[in-house]
C-alpha cells in the first residue's frame, strides 16, 4: 500500500482504470446476464430490464472517469466530480439500504467496491493536491 502513494501521480490513472475494470465486472453481467449475477449476490430479482438498466448506468458513469485517467492535469475537475460523487453515492447508499431498508446483503459487495475506490482516489488526488501546493503549482480545477 505504501508503494501505491509513493507516486500519486503514476498511481491515480492505475486506481482508475482498475475501477474501471472492476465496474465492468457488473456491467458485463447485469447486461447479459442479470439472473446469474443476482443469484450470486443473493439478491432477488423482479425486473430483467431495470437490472439491464442499472448496468448500462454503471457503464455511463464509468465513462466518465476515463478523461481524469488519461490526462489528471486538463480533466482535475472530472476526477473531483466525477470519481469522488459517483463512488460516495454508491458506497452510503447500498450500505445505508442494507443496514437501515434490510436489502439482502449481496448489495454490500457494491458498497465495498465504491468505498475501496472512493478512498484510494480521494487519499491520491489530497496527495497529489498537497504536493502540488508544496511545489508552488497547484493545479486549477477548469
Amino acid at each position: 500500500m505504501t508503494a501505491l502513494f509513493a507516486d500519486p501521480r503514476r498511481a491515480l490513472p492505475r486506481v482508475i482504470w482498475t475501477g474501471i475494470g472492476i465496474n465492468m465486472l457488473f456491467v458485463i453481467p447485469l447486461f447479459f446476464f442479470p439472473e446469474l449475477i443476482f443469484s450470486l449476490l443473493g439478491i432477488p430479482l423482479t425486473d430483467t430490464i431495470l437490472a439491464r438498466a442499472s448496468g448500462m448506468l454503471l457503464f455511463i458513469i464509468s465513462v466518465f472517469y476515463i478523461p481524469a485517467a488519461w490526462d489528471l492535469d486538463r480533466y482535475r475537475a472530472n476526477a473531483w466530480f466525477h470519481c469522488i460523487p459517483s463512488r460516495l453515492c454508491g458506497a452510503t447508499y447500498f450500505t445505508v439500504m442494507v443496514l437501515v431498508f434490510g436489502a439482502p446483503l449481496g448489495y454490500l459487495s457494491i458498497a465495498i467496491v465504491d468505498a475501496v475506490f472512493l478512498i484510494l482516489v480521494l487519499l491520491l488526488l489530497m496527495r497529489i493536491t498537497a504536493a502540488e501546493r508544496a511545489e508552488g503549482r497547484p493545479v486549477a480545477l477548469r
